[in-house]
């Protein structure tokens, strides 16, 4: 490692094991499922993949079956882009996020005429005009885990809350609690925790109808379904971050070792983080190398660039 490799922008991992299912599910390319298209039909191809999800992450996410609206999406940006236009039919004009949260969201935001309001995470939520939350757990701002009870007390606060679980699958076991009514919607994705970026696929559960999704049932990516059967058929929920936790925390202590940074490792295993604290503690020199890291007080380090690199030295 001869230089400072991470990046800021959160590029997952293809994990070779991803790839090694693939390449068996082409190996003899699914063409008879396409077949089907006609008679009987692949409407909904998408529902028993859905309830598979359920049955996977029962364990992270048991509360959401009881989300009424099931939609195949491609991958969370969807889900973002047609929650963030539902509102706007509704006449919403102000979302809050947390401080340093994903930027998609108030992009996205924007040319739908949402405002995006940026909250320190120490603000008491009942302060605040009660209006829609976009949150993602584990936070996209550092892959830490949010605790339950900081999202319930945002949802007991009369807020709503649109939920972003696109990290889940890249951490230990922690139960997500989407209980509470004031979860409005769930966004999954299957980008970060499998590698499948560009095989853009997810899930919405929704507590409302969005009609705007209702026509994926046939505007789908069949063969991101069946990657997706596959993976849930022999990979286990937990197996992807078992093996590659340890690896994340040797990519830190190398980084550490060559550029004393004091970099963390975050919860989610593809990121590294540093909060204000430990950058104030830094040299300057230290500092300007890693400025453009910066979101809101702390500091966010994508690692996939150095998983890649171990991958090649074997």
């Amino acid at each position: 490692m001869n230089n400072f490799k991470a990046i800021t922008t959160v590029y997952s991992y293809y994990f070779p094991e991803i790839r090694r299912l693939i390449t068996d599910l082409t190996r003899e390319y699914p063409h008879n499922v396409f077949l089907k298209s006609i008679k009987p039909g692949l409407d909904d191809f998408h529902i028993p993949i859905i309830e598979r999800y359920l049955d996977f992450q029962k364990s992270s996410i048991p509360n959401l079956k009881d989300f009424p609206f099931k939609y195949p999406t491609a991958g969370a940006e969807e889900s973002i882009r047609e929650f963030l236009t539902f509102l706007q039919a509704k006449g919403i004009k102000r979302i809050y996020t947390l401080t340093g949260e994903y930027e998609g969201y108030k992009e996205v935001g924007k040319t739908r005429c949402i405002e995006t309001v940026e909250v320190d995470p120490q603000t008491d939520p009942r302060t605040l005009e009660k209006g829609f939350w976009f949150i993602s757990n584990p936070s996209a701002r550092d892959g830490n885990i949010i605790p339950n009870d900081f999202i319930n007390k945002i949802c007991e606060a009369g807020h709503k809350v649109f939920y972003d679980l696109t990290y889940v699958g890249l951490t230990e076991l922690y139960k997500f609690d989407v209980s509470h009514q004031n979860i409005s919607f769930v966004a999954i994705s299957f980008s970060k925790p499998f590698g499948l970026f560009y095989y853009r696929l997810g899930f919405a559960f929704s507590r409302e109808e969005i009609l705007s999704l209702f026509g994926n049932k046939w505007f789908k990516n069949i063969f991101s379904l069946l990657v997706v059967q596959k993976i849930m058929a022999e990979i286990s929920p937990l197996e992807i971050w078992e093996k590659y936790k340890p690896i994340q925390k040797k990519i830190i202590q190398e980084i550490n070792k060559k550029h004393r940074l004091g970099i963390r490792p975050g919860d989610a295993l593809l990121l590294g983080y540093l909060t204000k604290q430990d950058a104030d503690k830094l040299s300057l020199s230290q500092q300007r190398m890693i400025s453009r890291f910066k979101r809101g007080d702390g500091y966010r380090f994508c690692l996939t660039p150095y998983f890649e690199e171990l991958e090649k030295r074997g």
